[in-house]
């Protein structure tokens, strides 16, 4: 059972993967942020029966509140919101395939973050499963783009508009170090409850914060949005229905392991992505591209020998 929460990841980040493939979709149908609340607005009805579920079985009732915990769950629920904003600007700028690849970087700033200034605490073992991870998705990285544009975006981070796709990059990395904390540190606070009791009050909460408060703007900014949801309704259930899943994911493993081993086990993902590439979209896998693939999965198995 101590390795329960590697299988959890991988389940996890295969349901974001696949969620990501369903967005993209959706949002050549919808405004950008109207997408991104789709995930928490059409994802909250799974989560309240995954939570009532966990109750039903387990049983645990309600957590004893602190003002603590609501401290790490908005800081979360608000950290995964801007850090969404600022991986969306990337899309804008020229010098995205690099920037998209800095942002791999929250990897390692929540290992550093969180051994500093929070609960994390890695072992040697550890560390080098995540640095070999992380290598391998950025080879990956560099096989999907090529490495002329590689070399020819890194030039253009040198100059000074670069810098601001630089600083973007960089910033959305660090935000979203904090949510994955943030997040950690909130089940923490619920022990010595079982990992999906924590889980699920933590997911539920966090969710609800944003469904009320990034709807709140919407409906000021872009009111246009509620009304595409019913003509929509198949596909935004689909992208809720697998957001939970990959919530459900997430917050269990945060809730059982370190939250830079879990994050580094779901870079996973960018494996997934390629392979939904290559299935649904007919997209080849050179050899750099399975090289990367060979290097995450030997980092992602180092770490059943993490103890």
């Amino acid at each position: 059972m101590e390795l329960i929460w590697i299988p959890i990841t991988v389940f996890a980040a295969l349901m974001q993967a696949v969620r990501t493939a369903a967005q993209k979709t959706l949002n050549q149908r919808m405004s950008t942020l109207g997408t991104t609340y789709v995930r928490s607005l059409a994802g909250l009805p799974f989560l309240l029966t995954f939570l009532l579920t966990v109750l039903h079985v387990q049983g645990g009732g309600v957590p004893d509140w602190q003002p603590l915990y609501f401290f790490y769950t908005f800081g979360g629920a608000l950290a995964q919101v801007v850090a969404t904003a600022l991986l969306i600007r990337l899309f804008t700028l020229k010098t995205f395939a690099v920037s998209s690849m800095l942002i791999k970087s929250d990897v390692l700033m929540t290992a550093v973050i969180g051994s500093l200034w929070f609960s994390e605490s890695l072992s040697p073992l550890g560390w080098a499963a995540l640095v070999a991870v992380l290598a391998g998705v950025i080879v990956m990285s560099i096989g999907r783009v090529g490495t002329r544009r590689v070399l020819a975006e890194g030039e253009a981070l040198a100059g000074s508009d670069g810098g601001r796709a630089l600083r973007i990059g960089l910033t959305c990395a660090l935000v979203f170090t904090f949510s994955y904390l943030f997040i950690r540190e909130a089940a923490l606070m619920l022990e010595p409850r079982g990992a999906f009791w924590r889980a699920g009050w933590t997911v539920v909460t966090v969710t609800s914060m944003q469904v009320l408060g990034l709807g709140s703007w919407l409906a000021l900014r872009e009111p246009a949005v509620f009304g595409q949801l019913w003509p929509n309704r198949r596909l935004v259930g689909f992208v809720g229905l697998t957001s939970a899943l990959g919530s459900v994911g997430w917050f269990s493993a945060f809730a059982l392991e370190n939250a830079s081993y879990v994050r580094a086990v779901a870079q996973i993902e960018a494996v997934f992505t390629l392979v939904i590439s290559w299935f649904y979209f007919k997209e080849r896998i050179n050899g750099i591209e399975f090289a990367g693939i060979v290097i995450v999965v030997g980092g992602v198995l180092m770490f059943r020998l993490v103890g």
